[in-house]
């Protein structure tokens, strides 16, 4: 590998330099055109190479680079916190904005806090979630995930509040099926918050389709309605992880608006700037906002760049964009066009099953058998191999193991821009089928 001073992931790989985008592909030095078919990591939402998001920024940042939350507001800032508002039709009241998604868990972790210390009741902190879910990188965040393989190594600086089962139909942990669910999966939370005491337990974060833990799994259609009963229940905080799924990516302004119902926060990130700006939030309903204001909490958390007014820009910039282009509709379109397309992939090829997710966040699953859903052994990193020969394609996908219990289990996700277009997605098909092909022969298939 070419020598240089920047510490990659991968130390011994040698990575293409990518220089310059468009829409949905990008660039490198040598003139090589790769379709990023995963969005970078499901975050460049419209595409690369958009001059109005680019102008928005450099407009900003001639006018007013920076300027710090601690010390006064700008009308930037308030413009992008009222998109949000409008954006999901009322629910997300106020929006405390940040860098990233692993900053939005953080911030999401210390409001719960803030709010039951108001409330009087400050023996109430511990934030459950799930197996197989992944809400950041920080080690509160990580704490919180149930990511086997990206704790590895870090658990003696983290904490266990408590996590539950997936809801995950395809390995459903309790032998279900889904039309005959009884929700075991939603009822293993309120065990765990019995079994801790409801005086103890002050929320629940999951992703409303999950990311790349389960690749795109969706849930049970009243999954989501169980926990919000469940949580109201117990005055626990439903959080709703959306930093993948947010801002239009799965066919709605936000993901949970599929199931039926409100969460009390909502941290968000990727797609929020589509990929302009390191840009990240949480957002509160007015019911919880008005707990803080009533109790006057003071609420100092947040890091030197919370509340920038350059990502700021890029939101309002980018919200613009989707309007003026009508995107959240066209993801759901085109979502529906690459899932069908997905699906008779699959069709073909005998270790690519459970074709799922919705708009343009489409995942499949590889297994031995689909009939038994063997998964491949750990050590054959099977899903990396058809990442791997994608790329040989001029193609970025994402890939992820241990789907089954962090054990094992080998999935994809695709998740181009809004932009693209049919005859994209049917090129994108074209060399996944391809990749598919030659990691199957080379595994005996």
């Amino acid at each position: 590998m070419k020598d240089n001073h920047v510490y990659s992931m991968e130390l011994d790989r040698e990575y293409p330099k990518v220089d310059s985008g468009k829409g949905i592909y990008m660039y490198t030095e040598d003139g090589r055109e790769i379709i990023d078919g995963a969005s970078g990591p499901v975050a460049v939402s419209l595409g690369h190479g958009i001059k109005e998001i680019g102008d928005a920024i450099g407009a900003q940042a001639s006018k007013l680079a920076f300027a710090h939350r601690d010390d006064c507001i700008t009308p930037i800032l308030e413009e992008s916190c009222k998109r949000i508002y409008e954006f999901s039709d009322g629910d997300l009241y106020k929006t405390f904005e940040v860098c990233s998604g692993s900053e939005a868990t953080e911030t999401a972790m210390k409001l719960v806090t803030k709010y039951n210390i108001a409330r009087g009741k400050k023996d109430k902190y511990k934030i459950l979630a799930r197996w197989q879910s992944y809400h950041g990188i920080t080690m509160g965040a990580l704490s919180l995930s149930g990511f086997g393989s990206r704790k590895k190594g870090y658990e003696h600086y983290g904490f266990e509040h408590g996590h539950v089962a997936p809801c995950y139909c395809y390995r459903c942990w309790f032998g279900e099926k889904p039309e005959s669910c009884s929700l075991q999966c939603a009822k293993a939370l309120e065990n765990e918050i019995l079994a801790q005491g409801p005086d103890s337990v002050a929320a629940f974060i999951a992703e409303p389709i999950s990311g790349m833990s389960l690749c795109a799994a969706e849930p049970h259609p009243e999954y989501f309605r169980e926990i919000r009963r469940i949580c109201d229940e117990y005055d626990v905080v439903m959080i709703m992880d959306e930093v993948m799924t947010g801002f239009g990516r799965t066919g709605k302004p936000f993901a949970y608006k599929y199931y039926g119902v409100v969460p009390d926060m909502v941290t968000m990130g990727k797609a929020m700037s589509g990929g302009y700006f390191p840009l990240a939030g949480v957002s509160i309903t007015k019911k919880f906002f008005e707990v803080m204001k009533e109790n006057n909490v003071f609420f100092p958390p947040g890091h030197t760049w919370s509340g920038s007014p350059l990502g700021a820009a890029a939101h309002v910039a980018v919200d613009k964009y989707v309007r003026e282009h009508k995107l959240v509709d066209r993801c759901a379109e085109m979502g529906d066009y690459l899932k069908s397309r997905m699906k008779e992939l699959a069709k073909k090829h005998p270790t690519m099953d459970d074709v799922r997710g919705r708009g343009l966040m489409v995942g499949a699953e590889f297994v031995k058998d689909p009939q038994t859903k063997e998964p491949f052994p750990a050590e054959v990193k099977y899903a990396g191999q058809v990442q791997a020969a994608a790329l040989d394609r001029d193609m970025l996908i994402e890939a992820s193991q241990g789907c089954n219990k962090g054990v094992s289990g080998d999935a994809i996700v695709i998740s181009p821009a809004f932009v693209v277009t049919e005859e994209q997605i049917d090129e994108i098909i074209r060399r996944l089928d391809e990749a598919v092909t030659e990691v199957e022969k080379r595994n005996g298939f």
